[in-house]
C-alpha cells in the first residue's frame, strides 16, 4: 500500500501518542513535528485533524492544540465500547476466520511462548497485534476501524502505568484461550473469553491510575 505524507504523519504522531513520547496535556507544536518527521505542514495538519477525530488531539480555542488527556470518566467510556466491540469480534472471527489469519494467529501464539513476559513493551505489542488480527478476521472493515480506535485509547493508558504494572496484569492466557477457541469455531466461547479479558483490563488499570 503506497502511503502518502498525511498517511505517514498520521502514523508517526499516533504512535508518539500512544506510547506517551507525547504525554497527555502536552502542547503540539507543529514546528517542532515538521522538524522531527521531515513532512510538510499540510500532511502535519491533516493528520492532527484525524487524530482529532479519534480523540487522541484536542484543540482548545485560543489556547493552542493538545495531546488529549486520560479521565477515569474515559476510562469506563472506552471499556464500555471495547467490551461490546471486541466480544463480536471474537464470535464473528470464530466463524469468518480464514486459513491465512488462522496461521497467523497460530504464528502469534508461539511468539508469546517463546517471549520475555518480563518484558512489558513486548508483551503489548503482541497483545497489540493480538487485537488487531481478531479485528481483522471479523471480516468487517467498519468494525476494524472502531475497534482500533478504542484499542489505541486503551493502549495508552497501559503505557501510562507501564511502570507499575507487573507482568501478570497482561491476562495473557487469555489470548491462548482465545485463540484456542477461534481454532474450534466456538463463538460463543471466544466471545465470552474475551468480554473476560477486556473486562480483566478495566479491572486492573484502575489500580494504577
Amino acid at each position: 500500500m503506497n502511503l502518502t505524507d498525511a498517511d505517514r504523519a498520521y502514523l508517526q504522531i499516533k504512535e508518539k501518542i500512544i506510547t506517551v513520547e507525547m504525554p497527555p496535556g502536552s502542547v503540539i507544536q507543529e514546528s517542532r513535528l515538521i522538524e522531527e518527521l521531515g513532512l510538510g505542514r499540510t500532511p502535519i495538519r491533516e493528520a492532527l485533524k484525524q487524530l482529532q477525530s479519534e480523540n487522541l488531539v484536542v484543540v482548545a480555542p485560543r489556547r493552542g492544540m493538545f495531546v488529549a488527556d486520560v479521565a477515569i470518566t474515559d476510562l469506563q467510556q472506552i471499556y464500555e465500547v471495547r467490551v461490546a466491540l471486541e466480544s463480536l469480534c471474537a464470535r464473528l472471527a470464530a466463524q469468518r476466520i480464514t486459513p491465512e489469519q488462522l496461521g497467523e494467529l497460530k504464528c502469534l501464539m508461539t511468539e508469546y511462548q517463546g517471549s520475555d513476559q518480563g518484558d512489558k513493551e513486548l508483551v503489548l505489542s503482541l497483545d497489540r497485534r493480538f487485537h488487531q488480527l481478531m479485528a481483522e478476521a471479523a471480516g468487517n472493515k467498519f468494525l476494524l476501524s472502531e475497534v482500533d480506535k478504542f484499542y489505541n485509547l486503551s493502549l495508552r493508558v497501559w503505557y501510562l502505568a507501564i511502570n507499575s504494572i507487573r507482568s501478570r496484569d497482561f491476562d495473557v492466557d487469555a489470548h491462548f484461550e482465545i485463540a484456542q477457541a477461534i481454532e474450534s469455531r466456538d463463538c460463543a466461547t471466544s466471545e465470552q473469553r474475551m468480554r473476560e479479558h477486556i473486562r480483566h483490563f478495566h479491572d486492573t488499570i484502575k489500580m494504577y491510575l
